[in-house]
């Protein structure tokens, strides 16, 4: 089980994702790139508060090509896509107790890009949030959510 936030994880992900992806039967063709800004909202222990954390996220013909963490807000990637929410919320989608799709629809986790095509594509990004969510058995070093004093959406 690799600890969340670390390289080993991301490659979890990865895998997660295209053995999901392995199973549908209809994937789009093309590529896009999302990055995920978390903030720091001095609940979760891995954002200090007021700190963030950038991961970039390539997807090439439905499978995930990379996930990897980024030091710089603007590192030049051209993006499609861009999630953006605190800390609390991004642990609590990876543990799985909190769905990705309710918090993007609440407004806790905000979403730019072209939503017609993440539309047309539901079962595909439904596929990628499940396996980010809930495909894999993640470690949690300093504690893991739901965390106390913690407000849901």
């Amino acid at each position: 089980m690799p600890d969340i936030y670390t390289p080993d994880w991301y490659d979890a992900v990865v895998k997660a994702i295209n053995g999901r992806v392995e199973q549908l039967g209809d994937v789009p063709t093309g590529a896009w790139t999302c990055r995920i800004e978390i903030a720091g909202d001095a609940i979760s222990p891995y954002v200090s508060a007021g700190g963030q954390r950038h991961f970039l996220v390539r997807i090439e013909d439905g499978q995930c090509a990379w996930y990897r963490e980024v030091d710089l807000e603007d590192d030049g990637t051209e993006l499609d896509y861009r999630f953006q929410g605190p800390a609390t919320i991004f642990d609590e989608i990876a543990a799985g107790v909190l769905d990705p799709i309710d918090a993007a629809l609440r407004g806790t986790v905000k979403v730019r890009g072209d939503m017609r095509f993440m539309l047309r594509q539901a079962e595909l990004v439904k596929t990628l949030l499940e396996a980010y969510a809930d495909g894999v058995e993640t470690t949690w070093p300093e504690g893991a959510p739901p965390y106390e004093g913690a407000a849901h959406a």
